[in-house]
């Protein structure tokens, strides 16, 4: 395992931005929705609003988000660079977004044509999302660095748990886009997306960027080499028993435990890691690892109680607290690292480093802000206590308490809200350092640096 990262090689600004931009608006979006559905929104994962609120956290936020993630993670800790136009990732752009929100617009209104049309743009952007990273990962097989081929391998199995979560769900929409009964694929597309896509990319990252960011220490070699086939396997025995008679299903249950239980210990041991970093602050990241993992452990206790007479809607508040907890606090926090890095980044390919006018290039760089002032900490850790407040409502409403359903849409909107701002401000800030470059050098008759985006 490497502790170092090759900034240099990560994706341009135009490649991933987008779908950066993806996590605050289906994030406004999910609360709107949430908003105008009301407190009846928690009384069924199978309701119409819940179903396109779920798909607007998986696809929309937690999915672009990931998409994006993993282009950068593979270029910069593994030396697999994923060569695509500018061109092409925006055609990818908007075939997610369009077939997402096609998508949440058929759950709404059970109209067969939206199924069709949101089946279509995700099979042709999720497809060659796909093909691409498969293979990017092939044709760099032999030059990833020595100390990354550890994460490679729960990243290959994540990529084959996203193929699975696409094929299931795409069989479900043709059967709802022809009006027929969908195929008991349910179980397997939420296994497949939550525990072999989200969850191996999830330990993947963890494994590669925590002692980097956090500067924690190594995770245990036979925890990183041994977890990520140990979660395969038992997905792989849950989709086996998925089809055996009812018999079985003590022995679907225990699989459930122990798939729970495997991310369990490696909260467990993030947690610890976490606690004794050698940073000496909680930044706005470090802070949203901790509502991921605690979420995740809630969840992991939550499911040894979803057979308990007297649990009510649990499944519905596991799905919470691993969506929306697990996965979309790490998003956020990813978000606050990432995105002030990439037009740092951005801003420095705007200044020509003249050797034979070394003051010329120092004052050009001083227009650029460091990254940990593109977006003000204050306002990073006030969205973080609005997340964790809106994550414990959702729970809590999902777990039938009734005052809570009242208010937590209200909470998850002011919490986006916060963050789209906080990204704006970012934004501007990189826009203002780029008008203060080219003022400074049309001053001073020194030449624009040509930018052309990487392909």
């Amino acid at each position: 395992m490497q502790r170092a990262l090759s900034l240099d090689q990560s994706p341009s600004l135009s490649l991933t931005l987008p779908l950066f931009a993806n996590v605050p608006f289906f994030g406004l979006l999910a609360a709107l929705l949430a908003l105008y559905s009301g407190p009846e929104l928690f009384n069924s994962r199978w309701l119409p609003a819940t179903l396109a609120l779920t798909h607007a956290w998986t696809l929309g936020i937690v999915g672009s988000a990931m998409f994006a993630s993993l282009t950068h993670i593979l270029a910069v800790a593994c030396n697999v660079r994923i060569q695509v136009s500018s061109g092409r990732a925006l055609v990818f752009w908007s075939l997610l977004s369009v077939g997402t929100l096609l998508l949440m617009t058929g759950f709404l209104s059970w109209q067969s044509w939206t199924y069709t049309l949101a089946g279509i743009c995700l099979a042709l952007a999720l497809g060659g999302y796909l093909l691409t990273v498969m293979l990017a990962l092939w044709h760099s097989r032999h030059d990833v660095f020595r100390g990354a081929k550890e994460i490679v391998a729960p990243i290959r199995l994540a990529l084959l748990g996203l193929l699975l979560t696409v094929l299931t769900g795409l069989a479900m929409l043709v059967a709802l886009a022809s009006e027929q009964a969908v195929a008991n694929l349910l179980n397997l597309h939420m296994m497949m997306g939550l525990a072999a896509w989200a969850g191996l990319l999830l330990l993947a990252m963890s494994f590669q960027l925590l002692p980097i960011f956090q500067i924690t220490e190594l995770y245990p070699a036979p925890l990183v080499r041994w977890l990520p086939w140990v979660v395969s396997a038992l997905l792989i025995a849950q989709w086996a028993l998925a089809s055996l008679p009812g018999s079985w299903l003590p022995v679907r249950d225990l699989v459930t435990y122990l798939i729970f239980l495997s991310y369990g210990l490696w909260a467990v041991i993030t947690w610890a890691r976490l606690w004794k970093r050698k940073r000496p602050t909680a930044g706005a990241s470090t802070l949203f690892w901790y509502s991921s993992l605690s979420s995740l452990l809630l969840a992991v206790l939550l499911n040894f109680w979803t057979h308990n007479p007297a649990a009510s809607n649990t499944e519905l508040a596991i799905g919470v607290l691993l969506i929306m907890g697990a996965l979309g606090s790490v998003v956020c926090g990813m978000l606050y690292t990432i995105v002030p890095f990439l037009l740092w980044r951005e801003a420095q390919k705007h200044v020509s480093m003249d050797t034979d006018n070394t003051e010329h290039t120092r004052a050009l760089l001083r227009f650029i802000p460091k990254t940990a002032n593109y977006i003000p900490a204050s306002t990073a850790r006030a969205h973080w206590a609005l997340h964790s407040l809106s994550l414990a409502l959702w729970a809590g409403a999902s777990l039938g308490i009734e005052s809570f359903t009242w208010i937590a849409a209200p909470t998850l909107l002011l919490s986006f809200a916060i963050l789209s701002w906080n990204l704006w401000t970012a934004w501007q800030r990189y826009r203002n350092s780029l008008h203060a470059i080219r003022a400074y050098q049309a001053e001073h008759h020194i030449a624009a640096t040509p930018h052309c985006p990487e392909s």
